[in-house]
């Protein structure tokens, strides 16, 4: 085999907890996160070196694609040619940049099956706190900065997702961010969950992010209340954002509401995985 494709699939964060800040400069996290079937499309190829081309969106000569095959190879010797078709809107906390380095992980696994299973997880949380959680996607809780997954069950759900032009920077938002904050109830959350009680789970969103987020971008604010009004059980900014979901009650009314939002720079149906 000299070639492999894989969907990158984006994550949605139905809670988000920010517990303090590590020796490290990381912050530790308790969150619930769930992969979506909105995807970017990898293509791995056998290769000496390591090279990256995208469709969709231009990426930096320094990305997270890049620095996951460079990893790789500087483990095993072996690289790649990597493009990636890009879907995933960026700056918007769907975990898009996390999504095709795990992609380009697995898909380099697959083509040399060259280390285990921790090893791989290790270089990916090398490149990024999502990267883990989207090497294995699903439905599980994230705890530590993202690399401790615990599966979770859930019932199937649908959400409409939207994005404002502008979006916010991870390392500016979490620079400026001011401990302690309101804590989710995660535990409560993932009993719903597990109960299959979608209206119960949704009451339970939160993200700490969200309103220092919308003190960088008020738009997000403006898009919560859109979503609800629209009929979302509730509405949350996911990841650091600049993207908000609305959680539906089920399909036909998630796409009707998303065929009313209009006017914003990416709407998208989008069903659990």
């Amino acid at each position: 085999m000299d070639r492999v494709t894989q969907r990158a699939y984006a994550k949605l964060n139905l809670t988000l907890g920010v517990l303090y800040k590590r020796s490290d400069g990381y912050h530790a996290l308790d969150s619930i996160m769930q992969s979506v079937d909105l995807f970017d499309t990898v293509t791995i190829e056998r290769a000496n070196d390591v090279l990256v081309t995208s469709t969709g969106m231009l990426l930096p000569f320094d990305n997270t694609v890049r620095r996951a095959a460079e990893k790789y190879r500087a483990l095993t010797g072996r690289g790649a040619h990597v493009r990636v078709e890009k879907r995933i809107p960026a700056e918007a906390g769907m975990g898009g940049g996390s999504a095709d380095a795990a992609a380009v992980l697995n898909g380099m696994q697959a083509l040399y099956g060259e280390v285990d299973e921790p090893t791989l997880i290790e270089l990916g949380a090398a490149v990024g706190a999502d990267v883990p959680f989207c090497m294995r996607g699903g439905l599980r809780r994230a705890e530590g900065i993202g690399e401790i997954l615990t599966p979770l069950r859930g019932p199937k759900m649908n959400f409409v997702v939207v994005k404002p032009k502008q979006g916010v920077s991870t390392k500016k938002l979490f620079s400026m961010l001011k401990l302690p904050r309101s804590m989710p109830d995660t535990t409560g959350c993932m009993r719903a969950l597990a109960d299959g009680d979608v209206p119960a789970a949704a009451a339970l969103l939160f993200n700490a992010l969200e309103e220092p987020a919308v003190g960088l971008v008020p738009e997000i604010g403006e898009i919560k209340r859109a979503l609800l009004d629209a009929g979302a059980l509730n509405a949350c900014m996911t990841g650091s954002g600049s993207a908000v979901f609305g959680l539906f009650p089920d399909e036909s009314s998630a796409r009707e509401a998303s065929a009313k939002l209009t006017g914003y720079d990416f709407v998208r149906f989008c069903r659990s995985t």
